[in-house]
């Protein structure tokens, strides 16, 4: 039910603008932009597809969204398609953080734009939450999926352990289980 049509090769314009949406719509991180664009709107990649690869790049070194648009490019394109979905991805954002720089060291001395800057770091954690929400979709739901869930937040949220631990013990321990499970299939 979740499967896409045969893969597409996706056009250099289709990724210029996808990947430039997901820039520009990503204030407070583009997971959710990134989901919105890659699985419901372009539908390049199901929603179990984009949480594998969105697991991988996550444990790559360098941004998320970052790797994934060297990856979806490179499958596309090859090295000139990841220079474009970068270039693309980091080209919205750049321009509005330069003015916003601009602005912001005329007026950060003023008490309301301080509050102001507040504000915006509570509305940032609530995108991070409701992010992890999303892209629940994509995960396979039952106890032993749970467990590992709850054991790399605990770990990483309450324990302060660091992500290296992560990737190196409970990373391999669900691939294995989740191989392990396969077969028995």
């Amino acid at each position: 039910m979740d499967q896409p049509p045969a893969r597409q090769h996706l056009s250099m314009w289709n990724l210029f603008t996808g990947f430039l949406l997901i820039g520009l719509m990503g204030f407070g991180g583009i997971a959710t932009s990134a989901n919105y664009i890659i699985v419901e709107n372009r539908k390049w990649l199901t929603p179990k597809e984009f949480v594998e690869m969105f697991g991988i790049c996550s444990i790559l070194p360098g941004g998320n969204f970052l790797n994934a648009a060297t990856m979806i490019g490179d499958e596309h394109h090859g090295p000139f398609g990841s220079v474009l979905c970068l270039a693309s991805l980091l080209l919205a954002p750049l321009l509005i953080l330069l003015g916003i720089a601009v602005v912001y060291d005329q007026f950060s001395h003023l008490p309301d734009v301080r509050a102001a800057t507040s504000g915006a770091a509570s509305a940032a954690a609530g995108l991070i939450f409701g992010t992890a929400a999303r892209l629940t979709k994509g995960v396979e739901r039952n106890v032993v999926s749970a467990i590992f869930a709850a054991v790399s937040f605990l770990a990483i949220g309450v324990f302060r352990f660091p992500l290296w631990t992560l990737v190196l013990v409970i990373c391999p321990l669900a691939i294995g289980w989740t191989l392990y499970k396969g077969r028995r299939a």
